[in-house]
């Protein structure tokens, strides 16, 4: 008797072999529609929007070198104190905080800070901010565009960072 008796579909071989190779595929195609369908968004660095914004986007970590800018920021609970100091006149009336997520621009968090006179800012967090962040300070509607920068930041309940402008 031969041991290839039956129809060959209910041969285990024949299912032995080709049942990881249908797994591969189920999963594989899985995989891709995933890829496809979901959306990554993009890390916050200030990437180039179109052929040249690179370039724009350095000349504010260079603008912000030159005027000698620091911020000094206190963070207690959800209240946030940022005392700016260098050679800026006007300061700005307000400025953006952003709490960068490194890989999903979902777990960013965007944080108003309203100058209060003698270059203090104060702002409220809107929503916690979980696990390591890199942080952005920025003014918002200015003519002229600088950025801080601190990096590798994990959130506490309450501490003192300091922000500088990115070296070249």
């Amino acid at each position: 008797m031969s041991e290839l008796e039956g129809p060959w579909y209910k041969q285990f071989w024949l299912w032995f072999i080709v049942s990881p190779l249908l797994v591969v595929f189920v999963l594989g195609f899985t995989m891709l529609y995933l890829a496809i369908k979901t959306n990554d968004g993009v890390v916050v660095d200030n990437y180039y929007k179109d052929g040249k914004g690179i370039f724009v986007r350095k000349d504010e970590d260079a603008l912000a070198r030159a005027q000698n800018l620091r911020a000094d920021l206190l963070w207690i609970d959800d209240k946030l104190l940022v005392t700016l100091s260098g050679d800026l006149t006007p300061l700005p009336e307000a400025l953006r905080l952003l709490f960068i997520f490194p890989t999903a621009k979902a777990g960013d968090v965007s944080v108003l800070l309203q100058h209060q006179g003698l270059g203090q800012y104060q702002g409220r967090l809107t929503k916690p901010v979980i696990g390591k962040r890199q942080l952005q300070i920025q003014p918002i509607g200015e003519s002229v565009n600088w950025r801080l920068h601190g990096s590798g930041i994990v959130p506490p309940a309450s501490a003192s960072m300091i922000l500088l402008p990115k070296q070249q």
